[in-house]
């Protein structure tokens, strides 16, 4: 009886040593990973990108000029960017949203101020020559 408590002392002790010596990272519930470089930004993010020139995302993938923005109100007639209607709507006392969209064939930025009756996606201009997959209809 007293080889068994011996034992079961001994493998608590030896349990005990290995936990409080060991690496942080052998009982972490995941490893720590650095980020790959595929996930990494290597440019700046399309609302952010001053050199683009941007269009409004139309019906069954057109694109639409952004002058159809002067119909909400004679402010919105100089927009050229999402980043510009966002800072034009909270000027104007509107609490606007930016929300991108960096997946697919047609990275998109949607900006969205349901007080103001807005509700818009931005498509860079190269982006809008591309043709949609076409969808087979079984």
């Amino acid at each position: 009886m007293r080889a068994n408590r011996l034992i079961a002392w001994n493998l608590a002790l030896a349990t005990w040593t290995a936990i409080v010596f060991s690496s942080p990272d052998l009982f972490a519930a995941q490893p720590t990973k650095a980020p790959s470089a595929k996930e990494q930004p290597t440019k700046t993010p399309p609302a952010d990108d001053k050199n683009v020139t941007w269009k409004l995302a139309g019906r069954e993938g057109d694109c639409a000029p952004l002058d159809i923005l002067s119909k909400k109100g004679p402010a919105y007639s100089d927009i050229k960017s999402p980043t510009d209607l966002v800072e034009k709507l909270k000027a104007n006392g509107h609490p606007a949203e930016m929300k991108e969209f960096k997946a697919g064939i047609r990275p998109a930025v949607e900006v969205r101020a349901p007080s103001a009756g807005i509700h818009v996606m931005f498509v860079r201009q190269e982006h809008c020559d591309k043709k949609l997959p076409a969808i087979d209809k079984k």
